[in-house]
Protein backbone atom coordinates (compact mmCIF):
# COMPACT_ATOMS: atom_id res chain seq x y z
CA UNK A 1 0.00 0.00 0.00
CA UNK A 2 1.09 3.58 -0.50
CA UNK A 3 3.11 5.32 2.19
CA UNK A 4 0.62 7.46 4.08
CA UNK A 5 3.05 9.82 5.77
CA UNK A 6 1.93 13.42 6.18
CA UNK A 7 1.70 15.11 2.80
CA UNK A 8 3.57 18.37 2.28
CA UNK A 9 1.15 21.27 1.92
CA UNK A 10 2.09 23.92 -0.50
CA UNK A 11 2.32 25.93 -9.84
CA UNK A 12 -0.89 25.58 -10.34
CA UNK A 13 -2.65 23.77 -13.10
CA UNK A 14 -1.47 24.99 -16.47
CA UNK A 15 -4.86 26.48 -17.25
CA UNK A 16 -5.00 28.75 -14.20
CA UNK A 17 -5.58 32.44 -15.00
CA UNK A 18 -2.20 33.62 -13.74
CA UNK A 19 -0.37 31.10 -15.92
CA UNK A 20 -2.19 32.53 -18.94
CA UNK A 21 -2.33 36.24 -18.02
CA UNK A 22 0.18 36.67 -15.20
CA UNK A 23 -0.60 37.76 -11.65
CA UNK A 24 -2.77 40.85 -11.05
CA UNK A 25 -1.20 44.00 -9.61
CA UNK A 26 -3.00 43.56 -6.28
CA UNK A 27 -2.00 39.89 -5.85
CA UNK A 28 -0.62 39.02 -2.42
CA UNK A 29 0.90 35.58 -2.03
CA UNK A 30 -1.05 33.70 0.68
CA UNK A 31 2.15 32.02 1.94
CA UNK A 32 3.92 35.36 2.39
CA UNK A 33 6.34 35.14 -0.55
CA UNK A 34 7.28 38.80 -1.08
CA UNK A 35 6.80 40.87 -4.21
CA UNK A 36 9.94 42.28 -5.83
CA UNK A 37 9.93 45.98 -6.70
CA UNK A 38 9.92 46.54 -10.45
CA UNK A 39 12.37 49.22 -11.54
CA UNK A 40 10.78 51.13 -14.39
CA UNK A 41 12.62 53.36 -16.86
CA UNK A 42 13.27 55.99 -14.18
CA UNK A 43 16.17 54.05 -12.69
CA UNK A 44 17.84 57.18 -11.34
CA UNK A 45 14.72 58.16 -9.39
CA UNK A 46 14.37 54.69 -7.89
CA UNK A 47 18.05 54.48 -6.92
CA UNK A 48 17.83 57.87 -5.24
CA UNK A 49 14.89 56.79 -3.05
CA UNK A 50 16.60 53.50 -2.06
CA UNK A 51 19.91 54.89 -0.80
CA UNK A 52 22.06 54.52 -3.89
CA UNK A 53 23.03 51.94 -6.50
CA UNK A 54 25.04 49.80 -4.07
CA UNK A 55 22.07 49.41 -1.72
CA UNK A 56 19.77 48.56 -4.62
CA UNK A 57 22.23 45.99 -5.98
CA UNK A 58 22.51 44.36 -2.57
CA UNK A 59 18.73 44.15 -2.20
CA UNK A 60 18.30 42.61 -5.65
CA UNK A 61 21.04 40.04 -5.02
CA UNK A 62 19.56 39.07 -1.63
CA UNK A 63 16.03 38.68 -2.99
CA UNK A 64 17.25 36.72 -6.01
CA UNK A 65 19.07 34.27 -3.71
CA UNK A 66 15.98 33.90 -1.49
CA UNK A 67 13.69 33.29 -4.47
CA UNK A 68 16.05 30.64 -5.86
CA UNK A 69 16.11 28.87 -2.48
CA UNK A 70 12.30 28.95 -2.25
CA UNK A 71 12.10 27.67 -5.82
CA UNK A 72 14.43 24.75 -5.06
CA UNK A 73 12.53 23.67 -1.94
CA UNK A 74 9.14 23.93 -3.62
CA UNK A 75 10.42 22.07 -6.64
CA UNK A 76 11.25 19.18 -4.31
CA UNK A 77 7.76 19.33 -2.79
CA UNK A 78 6.21 19.35 -6.26
CA UNK A 79 8.11 16.24 -7.34
CA UNK A 80 7.27 14.47 -4.07
CA UNK A 81 3.55 15.20 -4.50
CA UNK A 82 3.58 14.14 -8.15
CA UNK A 83 4.89 10.76 -7.01
CA UNK A 84 2.48 10.43 -4.07
CA UNK A 85 -0.71 11.28 -5.96
CA UNK A 86 -0.50 8.33 -8.41
CA UNK A 87 0.53 6.04 -5.53
CA UNK A 88 -2.49 7.02 -3.44
CA UNK A 89 -4.80 6.74 -6.46
CA UNK A 90 -3.47 3.26 -7.22
CA UNK A 91 -3.92 2.23 -3.57
CA UNK A 92 -7.55 3.42 -3.55
CA UNK A 93 -8.20 1.37 -6.68
CA UNK A 94 -6.63 -1.71 -5.06
CA UNK A 95 -8.64 -1.39 -1.85
CA UNK A 96 -11.84 -0.98 -3.87
CA UNK A 97 -10.90 -4.04 -5.89
CA UNK A 98 -10.36 -6.09 -2.71
CA UNK A 99 -13.59 -4.77 -1.22
CA UNK A 100 -15.53 -5.88 -4.31
CA UNK A 101 -13.96 -9.33 -4.41
CA UNK A 102 -16.47 -12.13 -4.87
CA UNK A 103 -16.44 -15.16 -2.59
CA UNK A 104 -14.38 -17.93 -4.14
CA UNK A 105 -12.51 -15.52 -6.41
CA UNK A 106 -8.70 -15.76 -6.30
CA UNK A 107 -6.52 -12.70 -6.76
CA UNK A 108 -2.84 -13.14 -7.69
CA UNK A 109 -0.68 -10.31 -6.44
CA UNK A 110 2.75 -9.29 -5.18
CA UNK A 111 3.57 -7.75 -1.83
CA UNK A 112 6.64 -5.84 -0.75
CA UNK A 113 9.10 -7.46 1.65
CA UNK A 114 11.65 -4.64 1.42
CA UNK A 115 12.44 -1.75 -0.93
CA UNK A 116 13.40 -3.98 -3.86
CA UNK A 117 12.13 -7.42 -2.80
CA UNK A 118 8.60 -8.65 -3.59
CA UNK A 119 6.89 -11.98 -3.02
CA UNK A 120 3.97 -13.59 -4.82
CA UNK A 121 0.70 -14.14 -2.99
CA UNK A 122 -2.80 -15.47 -3.59
CA UNK A 123 -5.78 -13.78 -1.98
CA UNK A 124 -8.45 -16.45 -1.67
CA UNK A 125 -10.70 -14.96 1.00
CA UNK A 126 -12.52 -11.66 0.87
CA UNK A 127 -10.50 -9.37 3.17
CA UNK A 128 -12.33 -7.48 5.86
CA UNK A 129 -9.33 -5.29 6.67
CA UNK A 130 -6.29 -3.85 4.92
CA UNK A 131 -3.03 -2.46 6.34
CA UNK A 132 -1.68 0.95 5.37
CA UNK A 133 1.76 2.37 5.99
CA UNK A 134 1.57 5.58 8.03
CA UNK A 135 5.29 6.28 7.86
CA UNK A 136 8.08 5.89 10.45
CA UNK A 137 7.78 2.09 10.08
CA UNK A 138 4.20 2.17 11.37
CA UNK A 139 1.45 0.11 9.74
CA UNK A 140 -2.18 0.32 10.84
CA UNK A 141 -5.12 -1.91 10.03
CA UNK A 142 -8.34 -0.40 8.70
CA UNK A 143 -11.56 -1.77 7.37
CA UNK A 144 -11.85 -1.34 3.60
CA UNK A 145 -14.36 1.47 4.11
CA UNK A 146 -12.08 3.29 6.58
CA UNK A 147 -9.07 2.84 4.31
CA UNK A 148 -10.91 4.25 1.29
CA UNK A 149 -12.11 7.22 3.34
CA UNK A 150 -8.61 7.96 4.66
CA UNK A 151 -6.95 7.52 1.29
CA UNK A 152 -9.53 9.71 -0.45
CA UNK A 153 -8.97 12.44 2.12
CA UNK A 154 -5.20 12.23 1.68
CA UNK A 155 -5.58 12.27 -2.10
CA UNK A 156 -7.62 15.47 -1.89
CA UNK A 157 -5.02 17.00 0.43
CA UNK A 158 -2.20 16.06 -1.92
CA UNK A 159 -3.99 17.49 -4.97
CA UNK A 160 -4.73 20.74 -3.14
CA UNK A 161 -1.14 20.91 -1.91
CA UNK A 162 0.16 20.47 -5.44
CA UNK A 163 -2.02 23.34 -6.64
CA UNK A 164 -0.56 25.54 -3.89
CA UNK A 165 3.02 24.56 -4.73
CA UNK A 166 2.43 25.25 -8.41
CA UNK A 167 0.96 28.66 -7.63
CA UNK A 168 3.96 29.58 -5.50
CA UNK A 169 6.39 28.38 -8.17
CA UNK A 170 4.63 30.46 -10.81
CA UNK A 171 4.83 33.50 -8.51
CA UNK A 172 8.53 32.85 -7.85
CA UNK A 173 9.25 32.63 -11.57
CA UNK A 174 7.63 36.05 -12.01
CA UNK A 175 9.72 37.54 -9.21
CA UNK A 176 12.92 36.00 -10.56
CA UNK A 177 12.19 37.49 -13.98
CA UNK A 178 11.70 40.90 -12.34
CA UNK A 179 15.00 40.51 -10.50
CA UNK A 180 16.79 39.80 -13.76
CA UNK A 181 15.21 42.83 -15.46
CA UNK A 182 16.17 44.98 -12.48
CA UNK A 183 19.75 43.67 -12.60
CA UNK A 184 20.09 44.60 -16.27
CA UNK A 185 18.61 48.05 -15.80
CA UNK A 186 20.75 48.78 -12.77
CA UNK A 187 23.88 47.54 -14.56
CA UNK A 188 23.18 49.82 -17.53
CA UNK A 189 22.47 52.73 -15.16
CA UNK A 190 25.79 52.25 -13.33
CA UNK A 191 27.74 52.09 -16.59
CA UNK A 192 26.00 55.23 -17.88
CA UNK A 193 26.62 57.04 -14.58
CA UNK A 194 30.34 56.18 -14.63
CA UNK A 195 30.62 57.26 -18.26
CA UNK A 196 29.05 60.62 -17.42
CA UNK A 197 31.36 61.05 -14.43
CA UNK A 198 34.44 60.31 -16.56
CA UNK A 199 33.27 62.73 -19.26
CA UNK A 200 32.68 65.40 -16.59
CA UNK A 201 36.20 64.88 -15.20
CA UNK A 202 37.73 65.12 -18.68
CA UNK A 203 35.79 68.30 -19.39
CA UNK A 204 36.88 69.81 -16.05
CA UNK A 205 40.52 68.98 -16.77
CA UNK A 206 40.63 70.86 -20.04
Amino acid sequence: MADMCTLVPPLVGTMKDYNLKGFPEDYVNPRGLPRMDFIDEDVAGYVKTQGGATAVQKKIDEMFSKYKLYEYKMGQSKESLRVKIPEITKTIQMVKHLKGKEDGETIDTHYELSDVVYAEAEVTEKPEKVALWLGANVMVEYTCEEAIELLTKNLSTAQTSLEVVLEDLAWLRDQLNICEVNMNRLHNFIIQERREENEAKKAAGK
